[in-house]
C-alpha cells in the first residue's frame, strides 16, 4: 500500500512463502501435503495481489485528482492576477511570467505582434530562452495554432498562439513543461485576454488624456479671453478718458491695467515653458519672508495704499522651491485678494509648519472680500464659462504648484473673507543658509 504495485506485489509472494513455512504442514518447510492448501495458498497470493493492484490504481487515481485540483486552482490564481492588476508599466510582462511558473515551464516568454507575425517585439523573457530568429514563432502566429516540440526529460517545448477575436495578437512559448495540453490551452486563452485588456486599458488612458486636454484647452481659452480682453478694456477707456484731458488718476489705472496684462503674459509664457519642458524648477532653500516681499515688490501699483501685514513665526522651515515660480504663484493669489477685498481693509500674509505634514510649509494670503465663488474654489469646468471668471491666473497658480510638488487651494475665511492657501514642500535639514 506504501510502495505501489511492485513493492505490494513483491510482499504478497513473502508473506505466502512464509505463510507455507510456519502454517501449513509439514511446518518449517516448503512442502505442501494436503490439496486444500494449494487453494488456501493461492486464494491468499491472488487476494493480496489484487488488493495492491486496487491500492496502487486509487492512488494514482487520488494523485490525478489532486493534481486536476491543483491545475484548477492555479488557473484560478491566474485569472485572478491577470484581470485584478492594474494598467502599470509591465504589468504584463510579470502576468506572463507568473504564467508559464503555474504550468511548470523553464523557460520561455511572451512575443506580441505589431501589425502582423512579421514584426513582433519580445515582452518578456524567461531565463533568457528565447531566440529572436525563431521561425516557430512566427509560423505559429500565422497559421493559429497549437505547436509543440519535444525537449528534454520527456518535456516539451510549446508554442501558444494569442488571438482574441480571430486576430493573431502573439504567441506564448513555455519551454520545458510537463503539463497536458487542455491545461496549456486554458492558460493561452487567459494571456490572450489579458493581453486585449491590457491594449483596451492603454486605448482608454489615451482617449482619457485626449479628453482631459480637450476640456484643459477650452477652460485656458476662456480664462485666457477673460482675463486678457478686461484690462485691454481698461487700457482702451483710460485713454479715451485720457485724450479727453484726465489728469493722474487716470494715468495710475492704465499703469496698473498694464502691469496686470503684462504679468498675464508673463504666466502664460511659463506655464507655456513648463509644459513644453523647455524650464525644469530648480529648487532651493528659500525663506518665507523673502517670498512674501519679493511678491508685494512685483504689485506696487496694485498694493498702493493698501495695508498688508505678514506674519511668519521663527520655526517656520524654509521652503524647497523654484523661488522665481513660488513669487509667481504668490503674486497672482495676492493680486486676487487685491482685487476681492474692498478698499481699506487689511491684507495679511501667512505662513507656518502644515498642521498635517511637518515637512510642507503652509503660505495664505488672507482678506475681508465676500468670500469665494464655488468656481474658484473647486476649478471646475462648467458650459456657462465658470471658469473663466475664476481667471487664469488661479489656473496658473494651480499648474505652477504642481510643479513645484504643491498644491493651491482657497477656503473660505472664518468672520468673512477668502483664505488662497499654498503648500510646498519644506526644505531638507541642513540646507536652510
Amino acid at each position: 500500500m506504501a510502495r505501489g504495485l511492485l513493492a505490494g506485489t513483491i510482499a504478497s509472494l513473502a508473506a505466502a512463502l512464509a505463510f507455507n513455512f510456519f502454517f501449513l504442514p509439514p511446518i518449517g518447510t516448503f512442502t505442501i501435503a494436503h490439496p486444500s492448501n494449494w487453494v488456501a495458498l493461492g486464494a491468499f497470493l491472488v487476494a493480496s495481489t489484487i488488493t495492491s493492484r486496487l491500492v496502487a490504481r486509487a492512488r494514482q487515481r487520488a494523485a490525478e485528482a489532486d493534481a486536476r485540483r491543483a491545475e484548477v486552482e492555479a488557473l484560478y490564481d491566474l485569472s485572478i492576477d491577470l484581470f485584478a492588476a492594474t494598467n502599470r508599466v509591465g504589468a504584463l510582462g510579470v502576468a506572463a511570467g507568473r504564467a508559464l511558473r503555474t504550468i511548470g515551464a523553464a523557460g520561455g516568454g511572451l512575443v506580441l505582434f505589431r501589425d502582423g507575425p512579421g514584426q513582433a517585439d519580445v515582452v518578456f523573457d524567461l531565463a533568457g530562452s528565447l531566440a529572436p530568429d525563431d521561425t516557430v514563432i512566427e509560423t505559429v502566429g500565422r497559421r493559429g495554432e497549437t505547436a509543440e516540440v519535444p525537449a528534454a526529460d520527456g518535456a516539451r517545448d510549446v508554442y501558444l498562439p494569442l488571438a482574441v477575436g480571430g486576430k493573431p495578437t502573439g504567441v506564448l512559448v513555455a519551454r520545458g513543461t510537463h503539463a497536458e495540453k487542455a491545461a496549456l490551452e486554458s492558460v493561452g486563452r487567459l494571456v490572450a485576454l489579458a493581453v486585449e485588456r491590457d491594449r483596451f486599458l492603454r486605448e482608454r488612458t489615451a482617449m482619457e488624456a485626449l479628453r482631459e486636454s480637450e476640456s484643459l484647452k477650452t477652460s485656458l481659452l476662456r480664462a485666457v479671453s477673460h482675463d486678457l480682453r478686461t484690462p485691454m478694456t481698461a487700457i482702451r477707456m483710460g485713454l479715451e478718458r485720457l485724450g479727453r484731458g484726465g489728469g493722474k488718476e487716470i494715468f495710475d489705472e492704465v499703469t496698473r491695467e498694464t502691469e496686470r496684462l503684462s504679468r498675464r503674459i508673463d504666466n502664460l509664457l511659463a506655464k507655456a515653458r513648463l509644459d513644453a519642458g523647455a524650464y525644469v524648477p530648480h529648487p532651493e532653500p528659500s525663506p518665507a519672508a523673502d517670498l512674501f516681499r519679493a511678491a508685494r515688490e512685483a504689485l506696487p501699483f496694485v498694493l498702493a495704499g493698501r495695508e498688508v501685514e505678514v506674519s511668519v513665526p521663527f520655526e517656520t522651515p524654509d521652503v524647497w522651491a523654484d523661488p522665481a515660480l513660488a513669487v509667481e504663484i504668490l503674486t497672482n493669489l495676492l493680486e486676487n485678494a487685491v482685487r476681492a477685498a474692498p478698499l481699506g481693509t487689511t491684507l495679511s500674509l501667512a505662513a507656518a509648519p502644515s498642521p498635517l505634514d511637518p515637512s510642507r510649509v503652509r503660505l495664505e494670503i488672507l482678506d475681508r472680500g465676500p468670500g469665494v465663488p464655488r468656481e474658484m474654489r473647486t476649478g471646475a469646468v462648467s458650459p456657462a464659462g465658470e471658469t473663466a471668471r475664476a481667471g487664469l491666473g488661479l489656473e496658473i497658480c494651480r499648474s505652477l504648484a504642481h510643479a513645484l510638488g504643491g498644491h493651491v487651494v482657497i477656503l473660505d475665511r472664518p468672520g468673512g473673507g477668502t483664505i488662497a492657501r499654498l503648500e510646498l514642500p519644506a526644505a531638507p535639514q541642513g540646507e536652510a543658509p
